[in-house]
């Protein structure tokens, strides 16, 4: 193989990359790229954890056709400091690389190519387009809510739900709190029941829909694969069943509090330096047209703040992770929320306060 490329673009294509590639794989090919130059004009980048496989094409001048897996890391760390411009890149005998750049010159120890596993097929299903516009901003307001536990399999990623005509739902639930989001799109998606994504490969994904304006989009039995832009990113599915996250939602709640959403989230995060560290738990005191937020950790200290909201119910106190809350707020873009509540027993509603698109669930704990 020999071929020379753009070192920008090569760059831009090997930093997208690393966040696949396994630097302690069982498998040590699980830690290389695959660079495959079978085009005359064109070569192909392959990165795999066998969960989640990514393929980026970039221009190329191909003067021998061939392929060769290196090390992901290390090829990174050369292009991205070599100076900007055209970089060779040649094979040598026994899977070795030679690559120069003006001045500069490396020899890089590769692995076989036919070490590196295949990439998965897609097969000939239906495409569909999605905006990526949407299609992020919902991974935006669900991923944080899933679950990190690998024990929970079927919670460690993000579900999506098609509903009836053009809309989808996305909805992510550690046990202790859910958030879902239900937007159209432009086309109806090609699944009759839900899927479940796994973290690592929605994260990869979200990343990627920057690239485009639009995704095309393919779900079959074990993958869910979209094309954007240069990218094309394979994900295995979580062939696990999704709990049946409607009966944690309150269908109706005792109170409604408005707030404007700046004012709590900026008063949660100075109230939660003093919380503890393991449970970042705070009291949350609503009372006449107020709401006290008190942290107490007794071997650090207290925190306490009132802000105005408009309520004129009893009075209530509840407590709850701090971390939980803000994560909700910080994905709300609209300027004023509501928080619905009950007793100090009952998961806590919040909602933007002019949209029916987005909802969370907040579990209570006791202080």
């Amino acid at each position: 193989m020999e071929l020379k490329c753009d070192s920008a673009e090569f760059s831009e294509i090997l930093s997208v990359c690393q966040g696949i590639s396994e630097r302690r794989a069982t498998m040590p090919v699980l830690s290389h790229v695959l660079i495959n130059a079978e085009s005359e004009s064109m070569i192909t980048t392959t990165v795999t954890d066998l969960e989640t496989t990514l393929e980026a094409r970039s221009n190329a001048q191909i003067y021998n056709k061939g392929s060769i897996a290196l090390p992901a890391k290390k090829l990174f760390e050369i292009i991205r400091e070599i100076p900007q411009g055209e970089v060779e890149i040649k094979t040598l005998d026994n899977n070795w690389v030679y690559i120069k750049s003006n001045a500069v010159s490396f020899k890089l120890a590769g692995l076989p190519a036919v070490d590196f596993p295949t990439t998965p097929s897609d097969g000939s299903l239906n495409e569909t387009s999605i905006e990526t516009e949407i299609l992020e901003d919902m991974i935006s307001k669900t991923i944080f809510a899933i679950a990190t536990d690998e024990l929970r399999r079927n919670l460690a990623g993000i579900y999506i739900e098609p509903q009836k005509g053009e809309s989808i739902r996305v909805v992510g639930t550690d046990g202790h709190r859910l958030s879902y989001v239900e937007k159209n799109i432009s086309n109806k998606l090609n699944i009759e029941n839900g899927v479940i994504l796994p973290r690592k490969g929605v994260m990869e994904l979200k990343k990627l829909l920057k690239a485009a304006q639009d995704m095309r989009i393919t779900i079959g039995n074990s993958f869910l694969t979209a094309s954007i832009g240069k990218y094309k990113i394979y994900i295995r599915l979580i062939e696990q069943e999704y709990p049946d996250y409607r009966q944690v939602i309150p269908q109706e709640t005792k109170s409604t509090i408005i707030i404007k959403k700046e004012v709590i989230l900026n008063s949660l995060k100075r109230v939660s330096i003093l919380s503890s560290e393991k449970t970042k738990s705070i009291k949350m005191i609503i009372d006449d047209s107020k709401i006290e937020l008190i942290a107490i950790t007794p071997e650090v200290g207290e925190a306490r703040e009132e802000i105005e909201v408009d309520y004129s119910g009893e009075k209530i106190e509840l407590g709850f992770n701090s971390t939980y809350i803000i994560d909700v707020l910080e994905a709300i873009r609209e300027e004023m929320i509501t928080l619905n509540v009950t007793d100090e027993l009952s998961p806590a509603l919040i909602k933007p306060l002019e949209s029916e698109d987005y909802l969370s669930v907040i579990m209570p704990m006791r202080v």
